[in-house]
Parts: C-alpha cells; structure tokens; sequence
C-alpha cells in the first residue's frame, strides 16, 4: 500500500468499526506506524484524548496523548464507504487543535 511508504508519524483511519474494509486498511497501516482507527471526527475529543478501536479488539478505548506537540505528519485515510463529510470534519477537528483552519495549508 503506497500510503504506507510516505513517512507519516501517525495514521488515523477514519470509517465504521464493522467495516471489514477499515479494518484492514488500520491493520496494514499498523505494522508500520501508530494508527488510530477511529468512527468520525467526534472522536478526536481533544489534542491529549482520543477514542480508538484498536485492532483485532472489539470496544473502543481512550487513547491519552495521542498527538505529539511540534510539527507531525498525520495520515487519513477512509473506508470505501465512508462519507467525504466525516473525512473533512475529522481534518477540520485536527486543524482547530493546532489553531489552523483549512485556508491556512492550502493558501
């Protein structure tokens, strides 16, 4: 998978917990950097916690200081079924974190 070759720092994987897609997506994203598969955007509940479904388990669990301070390169990516709308609350929610908004990285 390509994705896995950029050099992130972490991955999120955006898209519903029963989605055998997502899932494999987190999984082979996993064996090569932190990876967080997440439901949607609310589930970024601050820059320090985030609730996450951790491969192979079944419950979501709280992940504490989960976004490095400094500069990071963050991957998404998302399930085939997955809305483009959560996609873009969930970069939206990692913007605010850091004070930006989407102007700012596109120019």
């Amino acid at each position: 998978m390509e994705i896995c070759d950029e050099g992130v720092d972490l991955m999120l994987v955006i898209g519903g917990y029963n989605s055998s897609n997502t899932n494999h997506l987190a999984e082979i994203c996993a064996d090569t950097f932190p990876t967080y598969h997440i439901g949607d955007a609310d589930c970024l509940v601050s820059s320090r916690l985030l609730r996450h479904k951790p491969i192979h388990e079944k419950d979501e669990v709280e992940q504490h200081d989960w976004l490095l301070d400094g500069p990071i390169t963050i991957g998404i990516t998302a399930g085939a079924s997955t809305p483009d709308v959560k996609i873009d609350q969930t970069i939206e929610r990692l913007l605010d974190f850091r004070g930006l908004t989407k102007s700012d990285i596109t120019g």
